[in-house]
């Protein structure tokens, strides 16, 4: 993976793109430097290790988590799970049964 500037900062900037697909019950989690970056007090940094060590909680959780260790810059975390899809009929789903009426 080629790192380059960050999103956004210059519009002729063009970036390499990635084709992946996510399969069932996987999830792909981004976020900004304010989680990795995040400090307590005497300077310890959160760090990529702990933060690879939660990637797999919720975007709630991975925030507060930097918040409680000191974060201080701007956090974003978005997390995208793909679920399994669960195939049902129109009769499973209440869907209307039409029928012929006495006339």
């Amino acid at each position: 993976m080629k790192n380059g500037l960050p999103l956004g900062l210059e519009a002729k900037t063009t970036y390499a793109e990635t084709t992946f697909s996510l399969g069932t019950n996987e999830q792909l989690t981004l976020l900004t430097d304010g989680v990795v970056e995040a400090r307590t007090r005497t300077g310890e940094l959160f760090g990529f290790q702990r933060t690879a060590m939660i990637a797999n909680g919720t975007a709630d959780a991975i925030a507060q988590a930097a918040r409680d260790f000191g974060q201080e810059d701007d956090i974003t975390v978005l997390t995208l799970s793909r679920a399994a899809v669960v195939a049902e009929s129109a009769a499973e789903i209440g869907s209307p049964v039409l029928s012929p009426s006495p006339a």
